[in-house]
């Protein structure tokens, strides 16, 4: 918990947006209109995993994610799999250069908010 203490608070402007989208049946998200717009409504991005993460961006390294004219991509199956219990997946966007987008599993927030609750009891 060190590591979120030297985050600082929620008082600081940040650059970064966040959304909560639910999984389709056949392992899509729907990406919210302003991580589209980051994206540029480009028909490809390069995708990225790191840990349980999938990132997003413009350039560079990664294999390439084809997003559909709705801003719809289909999930890498590994990341589908980390996902299922939930259907839901976190999407957070920042557009400062360079542009990013980065999905996680809702499991991550839970894992988060379980260890803080089992500090105060």
């Amino acid at each position: 918990m060190a590591l979120l203490r030297g985050i600082g608070s929620e008082a600081e402007a940040t650059p970064w947006r966040h959304w909560i989208v639910a999984l389709e049946q056949i392992g899509r998200v729907s990406l919210p209109p302003g991580a589209r717009q980051i994206l540029c409504v480009r028909m490809r991005v390069r995708a990225v995993s790191r840990d349980r993460m999938l990132v997003l961006h413009l350039g560079g390294t990664g294999a390439s994610l084809p997003i559909d004219g709705r801003g719809r991509i289909v999930l890498p199956a590994w990341f589908r799999g980390s996902v299922q219990s939930s259907r839901s997946v976190l999407v957070a966007a920042r557009s400062l250069a360079p542009a990013i987008v980065v999905l996680a599993p809702i499991g991550l927030l839970d894992s988060l908010v379980s260890h803080i609750a089992d500090e105060v009891e």
